[in-house]
């Protein structure tokens, strides 16, 4: 079982509530069956492949219309942008990897 957390906005007071939640995860497909039958397993993939189609069609319609908050990147913008994603993830394990001493006296 894994467990993990979420939140969500009450529309009404603007509050932010925070709530607990698990699931069981399968190492392969055959477990998945074994556990929870072929009908459901189907079930959920059919579901799982609907909301990214649907995920994918929305964004691309959002994009055609002016209407996407997702800037369009080039090839060579989407190159430096994972390259700084990859600096930004070594300096975080460097300061992950100081002494909590270390951390205090950086002000971490």
């Amino acid at each position: 079982m894994i467990e993990s957390s979420g939140k969500y906005t009450v529309k009404e007071t603007g509050a932010t509530v925070d709530y607990a939640y698990s699931f069981e995860a399968y190492e392969n497909i055959e477990q998945a069956i074994e556990s929870l039958g072929e009908v459901k397993c189907l079930a959920l993939i059919q579901r799982m492949v609907k909301v990214d189609a649907n995920n994918t069609a929305r964004e691309k319609a959002k994009t055609a219309n002016g209407h996407s908050t997702r800037p369009v990147m080039s090839e060579e913008e989407k190159a430096e942008k994972k390259v700084a994603r990859a600096e930004d993830k070594a300096l975080l394990d460097a300061v992950k990897a100081l002494s909590p001493d270390q951390r205090e006296a950086l002000g971490l």
